[in-house]
């Protein structure tokens, strides 16, 4: 996003929140921002206080009243309503039926319909799922039978939302029993109060009644209710359901329940102590957060890019929703043995006691209303049934949202990687140093090494997103070349650090005349860049270096190495840290070579009583960390990336082997409990393709401790999708991805080391609930 349409945006939310300041009235607040069934008058109010300014369908188009709003001034507006607390619009008016209407009414419908539901003057229920026909809606029975300028309704609805409040109630009923079921669906709108209509409220889990029965027993409707044509309510209804396709992720009411959560764990004790310094129950709710913060940017990544993705709603609902539980569940969990306890609807409260602190009074009941929420819209089930069949019909292939300059680059490092087939060279030809060198060399010629240095470095002046495209592309072939310990923790330690021999250093390794590999990571630090305890002492004018550095990506073939070393402090200082070049064949350096389990060259370098001159250091002494600092930060973001890429080509082979390999007579992709963990996949890869986006963002920041806040976050949340999406892989092949001949294991032991990397995704969540 452009800093003027971030701009923009940022005055409209403004706008928003001064509009409700001024407006809403407090009582209303009061009764509302907790309330787990917000009233009819208080919802048509608030459509009212919201038509006045001309926002209350907010996205409806503008011929229609709607305020002519960018899809992420709609999502702002609506993040905004939740924040403040409001009832929210009547959904089904607004959000639902109102769409249809102007979509495939007649004019005189338009009319007839539209006005009321602006202006907060009727309101409206759903009427689609029966007794038998739950998820599966081609199933329903309701009969309406035309009879001249009439249909005759019978038949029973079920888990119709706030129908003892409506006014009306759009239903889909069956016109034509004769016909393919999907073809004898109608759309009919009904007036709730017509004879023969009988309405029943069923009481919920958490004691409260949103939710009805309505029968209709000979119910005589005007034919001139119908919407559009017979037999289309079938298409009608899944354009409806496919409106909002960013709404079922339900970010701004978990945001607000986590914000209510982090309140609560301050405010609740235990053993004389805030809950919010219970380290299990932190690190909950920062990796609920953590997860939190990849469904927002799945949402705006959606939003942005609008590409139409089918696959979208269901992976925003699934787990959308899974976090609800999730969030809603600690809520409970906090109020300790409050959390027991029933509290009366708010009209039977006057004069009751209320055990516990004020904010456990609607917490219970709102998380045992929210178990419907992976219910209704479409069971978890049915959406990774949706999910699935897109998955093996091959209609999403997820998002990659590329510029056409980034599209030309992706294209020309994915002809490299299945030109390389690093997996099938790796069993016919081992890697040697002389071939790896001979890859180098292509790696330069490509400008690949350089991609994100200076033009002035001989670099081609890009960014680190430049840098991910190539580590996506290289984790999805599985590529061992040490570009991420090279080009990436080298190069940008050595950029970031400065000094005069900088430059040079630069154009050494974007040419790939010399490999460098940054030697920082010691066996303690386990994930913090500032844990070091190699020395760096003076020596008349230059300095002796004492250390060890374990997993240094790329050692093995280093002709440099750039090494942290501690010049002052002590270990976990950020102060005291110098970075110097250190040539491989300086005396007392010791390179101890071997592999790891996916095959990358590393090695453990041990420095004892090295002498470099003082010209070996970079930038200034004592002042390395924030040069160490943007090299991990970018390094745990670049892995992330390949990460991405290597769950993006085990998803995608898991597919086809599900599809090829039969069992009891049938492909395993046949068998439902497989095509939902293939779907269950997909969504952990989305998920890590959205915190992958937000973690390049984070790399621009200006504030070190948000920059690591941010990435943290993002290696937390693809560390742990990678061990997910790479495991259950292996497990949908069987014995065979048991075995090293087959390539589905090497993903998962690439996505094993990428998370090990900088700190696995366990670290990363207690950094991220540090920096919270």
């Amino acid at each position: 996003m452009n800093a003027n349409v971030a701009k923009s945006n940022d005055m409209f939310r403004e706008e928003v929140r001064a509009f409700l300041r001024d407006n809403l009235p407090k009582d209303l607040i009061e009764r509302t921002k907790t309330a787990v069934h917000p009233t009819r008058d208080d919802i048509l109010g608030f459509t009212q206080i919201l038509a006045k300014q001309g926002w209350s369908v907010p996205h409806w188009p503008r011929e229609y009243g709607g305020p002519g709003w960018t899809a992420m001034q709609k999502y702002i507006f609506d993040a905004e309503l939740v924040a403040a607390g409001t009832p929210g619009t009547n959904i089904q008016g607004v959000g639902l039926v109102g769409p249809v209407v102007y979509a495939f009414g007649n004019e005189a419908q338009k009319q007839r319909f539209l006005p009321p539901i602006r202006e907060g003057k009727v309101f409206w229920s759903q009427g689609f799922s029966e007794p038998n026909s739950g998820s599966d809606l081609a199933s329903l029975r309701t009969r309406a039978v035309r009879q001249g300028d009439t249909y005759v309704v019978n038949g029973q609805k079920i888990w119709n939302s706030q129908s003892m409040m409506a006014d009306w109630i759009f239903c889909l009923v069956r016109t034509n029993p004769d016909v393919k079921p999907q073809l004898g669906i109608s759309f009919l709108l009904v007036k709730i109060d017509l004879p023969g209509i009988t309405v029943r409220p069923i009481q919920s889990i958490d004691g409260g009644e949103s939710l009805c029965e309505v029968f209709f027993d000979n119910v005589v409707v005007p034919a001139d209710c119908l919407i559009g044509q017979e037999g289309k309510g079938w298409d009608y209804a899944k354009f409806l359901l496919g409106n909002e396709r960013v709404a079922t992720a339900a970010v701004p009411a978990n945001k607000c329940n986590l914000a209510m959560l982090k309140e609560m764990a301050q405010a609740e004790r235990k053993w004389g102590r805030p809950l919010a310094e219970n380290t299990d129950l932190k690190s909950r709710i920062a990796r609920a957060e953590v997860d939190l913060l990849a469904l927002e940017a799945g949402v705006l990544r959606a939003i942005e890019s609008d590409n139409g993705d089918p696959a979208l709603p269901s992976v925003l609902k699934l787990e959308g929703t899974r976090l609800q539980q999730e969030i809603l569940g600690l809520q409970v969990e906090a109020l300790g043995s409050y959390g027991a306890a029933y509290y009366p609807e708010p009209h039977e409260r006057a004069g009751a006691y209320l055990p516990g602190l004020p904010h456990g009074v609607d917490t219970t009941a709102e998380f045992l209303f929210m178990r419907a929420a992976t219910i209704y819209g479409g069971s978890s089930e049915v959406q990774r049934n949706i999910l699935s069949r897109l998955l093996l019909r091959g209609e999403t292939n997820g998002q990659r949202d590329l510029n056409d300059d980034q599209r030309l680059l992706a294209e020309s490092v994915e002809r490299f990687v299945q030109k390389h087939d690093a997996f099938g060279h790796r069993k016919t030809r081992p890697s040697t140093p002389e071939t790896l060198r001979a890859t180098w060399a292509t790696f330069a010629e490509m400008g690949w090494l350089g991609a994100a240095l200076p033009e002035d470095a001989g670099g081609l002046g890009g960014s680190p997103a430049d840098l991910a495209i190539i580590a996506e592309c290289f984790g999805r072939g599985l590529v061992a070349e040490p570009f991420l310990g090279s080009a990436v923790l080298a190069g940008t330690a050595i950029e970031r650090a400065g000094g005069a021999r900088a430059g040079e250093l630069l154009g050494a390794l974007a040419t790939g005349e010399t490999i460098f590999a940054l030697a920082h990571d010691e066996p303690e630090a386990r994930g913090n860049p500032a844990w070091v305890t190699t020395s760096a002492h003076a020596d008349g004018d230059g300095f002796v270096l004492d250390g060890f550095k374990c997993l240094v990506l790329g050692g093995t073939v280093a002709d440099r190495f750039v090494v942290s070393a501690r010049s002052a402090g002590a270990p976990g200082d950020e102060s005291g840290l110098t970075l110097f070049v250190v040539d491989r064949d300086t005396p007392g350096l010791a390179v101890k070579s071997y592999r790891t389990i996916d095959h990358q060259a590393v090695a453990d370098v041990e420095l004892q009583g090295v002498r470099v001159a003082g010209d070996a250091v970079l930038g200034s002494v004592g002042g390395g960390f924030a040069a160490i600092d943007a090299a991990w930060a970018t390094g745990s973001v670049i892995a992330c990336a390949d990460a991405v890429g290597a769950m993006d080509k085990a998803l995608w082979i898991t597919r086809d082997y599900l599809k090829t390999r039969k069992q009891f007579g049938a492909p395993l992709a046949d068998f439902q409990a497989l095509q939902h963990r293939l779907a269950d996949m997909y969504v952990e890869l989305e998920l890590a393709r959205a915190s992958l986006g937000r973690g390049l963002e984070a790399l621009a920041l200006g504030d070190a401790k948000a920059r690591r806040a941010a990435v943290s976050a993002t290696k937390a949340r693809v560390g742990r999708a990678g061990f997910f999406v790479g495991g259950q892989g292996v497990q949908l092949h069987g014995g065979i991805g048991m075995t090293e001949e087959y390539i589905i294991g090497h993903y998962f032991k690439r996505l094993r080391v990428l998370d090990t990397l900088f700190g696995d995704s366990y670290h990363h969540v207690q950094a991220y609930a540090a920096a919270a």
